[in-house]
């Protein structure tokens, strides 16, 4: 279920409604349940298709920027597992960008699982003139999406089935068991380091911790160059015109004020490349510390961004079920900007 990203929630419904136009009976969207060992699960949509119980895994990716091998082989093995899970003979595996060799070459580990990429979900609502429109506007086209995609990184094709699936629940469990607070900071930076290596781990590089700056007064949680693999980094490098990216992890007990705000800014240099920067803390930013955040971009061009625990445990989580946190990334960044005033 995608609980974090609009746009996914809107791509599941979507694909409900296809189902229903082709003639799916007793389509569902988002049924839980529990099964005869007392495992709770949720299943984004469920459907009957000639008689057989089927179900369906809804995966919105970037149309340009489709997913790691490896990590659009977590998507197939939560497809199938769903489907293991409630006895469905059925599992299909829908998402928004186009299928990739890589992507093909992986989807053959599960044969079980039909795969429905961009171009099958335009081809299935092809005899549907409303649903064809929607799709349309989902992909910001007036045409169905044809354009060339970037090619996904050609690693990872070794996972199998076997490999562990739950290292986000893991990490996210590890970030949650951190209290705020100034005693348990050193402890909240190594469990945020974890968390974005395995959430970014082919789109950034270096991962320089606990870096002084020149004057030796102040300190940058850490420092990563950006990779150009994915859209919302391209985004960063040719867009924004910065090289780096600043993580900065705050421990409070309360949401960050514009002091630290500001602080963090400073450390902000368009000349060297370093216009962006990531907070991450428990609660997120005070009113005032969002309107420094508007004045930095609009002003200086540099772009802050305050992630909460709860949505990176969040982002953790999707990742392990073949969620990309690159495309929630950017729609973040994209509403930013696109709300940004005078």
């Amino acid at each position: 279920m995608h609980d974090i990203n609009s746009n996914g929630e809107y791509l599941e419904r979507l694909v409900a409604e296809i189902f229903r136009a082709l003639g799916y009976e007793d389509v569902r969207n988002n049924p839980r349940g529990m099964t005869a060992l007392g495992r709770h699960y949720e299943i984004d949509v469920s459907f009957i298709r000639d008689g057989e119980v089927g179900v369906a895994e809804v995966k919105h990716y970037r149309y340009l920027s489709p997913p790691t091998p490896s990590l659009f082989l977590k998507a197939l093995r939560q497809a199938d597992s769903v489907r293991e899970l409630v006895g469905a003979r059925v599992a299909i595996l829908a998402f928004s960008c186009p299928l990739t060799p890589s992507l093909a070459e992986a989807a053959k580990a599960f044969p079980l699982v039909e795969i429905w990429d961009a171009a099958e979900l335009f081809r299935r609502a092809a005899g549907f003139p409303g649903l064809t429109r929607k799709l349309e506007h989902f992909f910001e086209a007036t045409t169905s999406p044809y354009t060339k995609p970037a090619l996904a990184l050609e690693t990872g094709l070794s996972e199998t089935k076997e490999m562990p699936q739950k290292t986000g629940r893991r990490l996210a469990d590890t970030l949650l068991g951190i209290r705020p607070g100034r005693n348990m900071a050193a402890a909240f930076e190594d469990a945020c380091i974890a968390a974005l290596k395995y959430l970014f781990e082919t789109d950034l590089h270096g991962w320089h911790e606990q870096s002084n700056t020149d004057d030796e007064l102040h300190r940058r949680d850490l420092v990563c160059r950006i990779l150009p693999n994915a859209e919302i980094w391209k985004l960063m490098l040719d867009d924004l015109g910065s090289r780096y990216v600043i993580f900065e992890f705050k421990n409070y007990t309360d949401p960050i004020t514009q002091k630290e705000v500001v602080t963090t800014e400073r450390y902000l240099y368009p000349s060297a490349l370093r216009k962006l920067a990531i907070m991450i803390s428990p609660k997120g930013c005070a009113p005032s510390a969002d309107k420094v955040i508007r004045g930095a971009m609009r002003e200086g061009g540099k772009l802050i961004v305050s992630l909460t625990v709860p949505q990176i445990e969040k982002l953790l989580i999707a990742k392990d079920d073949g969620g990309d946190p690159n495309t929630y990334l950017f729609e973040r960044v994209d509403e930013f900007l696109m709300g940004l005033g005078r």
